[in-house]
């Protein structure tokens, strides 16, 4: 008789049969929490304080823990784990990362979802214990859920059970990307995380600056700018020690705020030239990346701004 496929259900169930997620009260860890319940894992779900017993996934078992030191309580935890998700901040990530591999049997997948890797990998990989590695981020808020998103993914050091949690994933997200290595994904969120969060906090600080009540800007807003401060919103609601680590931790991120503040410098150049070309045909080399895309990319951008209109005011 053939074995199962290593993407099967059979597969999957025998390698993520225990999991724990740590930081499994976020908003990251609840959604790995809730896509390892669907498949059948049963799960352990730790925290600094544990989540009432109504919070989904309903049947995990909740411990209270902190996993910066080591304790019983985390050995615990880990005992005959298949699979540890580490849903945390780069800083408690480090912090945690001996004591959990420490407490891991042998042959587990250790998973992390920060959105900067080089630092926790390479620290992951000195440590040079026998387990798997692997390092995913979603490219998305999570509270929209896997369903039709991108997840990028760092396989350090695979292994079945890193195959069965990629596999799992690709059956919910629009695609598991998976790069070459940590340096290889800092660099591709660099342009997609580091620049695109700093062009829209630097927009925010430039609207400081120039001392304009939103009140007022919001009554006469054309849509871009309205979308300029949803997108302001919406890393308002986020966490910002997230927001500040993808800032600070990325190696490549100074290269990317330095090419974006290097783009503005030619625009203002340009826009001060006694020659009013200079500035036409900046904006037209800009909009050549667009490429063959330009034309969908357009029509999105029409559905989205369309449906933009100022908060009502009191």
């Amino acid at each position: 008789m053939d074995s199962p496929a290593a993407d099967s259900p059979q597969i999957r169930a025998t390698a993520l049969a225990r999991c724990a997620v740590i930081g499994g009260n976020g908003a990251v860890g609840g959604l790995l929490a809730g896509v390892l319940a669907e498949a059948g894992s049963a799960l352990t779900i730790a925290d600094l304080a544990a989540a009432p017993a109504s919070t989904p996934p309903p049947h995990a078992t909740r411990v209270a823990l902190d996993v910066r030191a080591p304790s019983a309580a985390l050995r615990d935890a880990l005992a005959g784990a298949d699979c540890a998700v580490l849903a945390l901040p780069e800083t408690a990530a480090l912090d945690a990362l001996p004591h959990v591999l420490a407490a891991l049997p042998a042959g587990a997948l250790l998973v992390d979802t920060l959105s900067v890797k080089t630092p926790f990998v390479d620290a992951a990989l000195a440590a040079d214990a026998p387990v798997e590695l692997l390092s995913l981020n979603p490219m998305f808020a999570p509270a929209l859920g896997f369903a039709g998103h991108a997840v990028l993914a760092v396989e350090p050091a695979p292994g079945p059970r890193s195959a069965a949690l990629l596999a799992l994933l690709s059956e919910r997200a629009r695609a598991v990307v998976t790069v070459a290595d940590a340096a290889a994904h800092d660099r591709l969120s660099a342009a997609l995380q580091v620049a695109t969060h700093a062009s829209v906090l630097g927009f925010a600080l430039a609207l400081r600056q120039l001392d304009v009540e939103l009140d007022v800007l919001l009554a006469v807003a054309p849509p871009p700018f309205l979308a300029l401060l949803a997108l302001l919103a919406r890393i308002d609601a986020g966490r910002p020690e997230t927001y500040a680590d993808i800032q600070r931790a990325n190696p490549f991120g100074a290269d990317a705020r330095a090419a974006l503040a290097g783009g503005l410098a030619q625009l203002d150049a340009a826009a001060r030239a006694s020659d009013p070309r200079q500035a036409e045909t900046l904006i037209a080399d800009a909009g050549a990346l667009l490429g063959e895309h330009r034309e969908a990319l357009a029509t999105q951008a029409a559905q989205l701004l369309a449906g933009l209109t100022p908060p009502a005011t009191v």
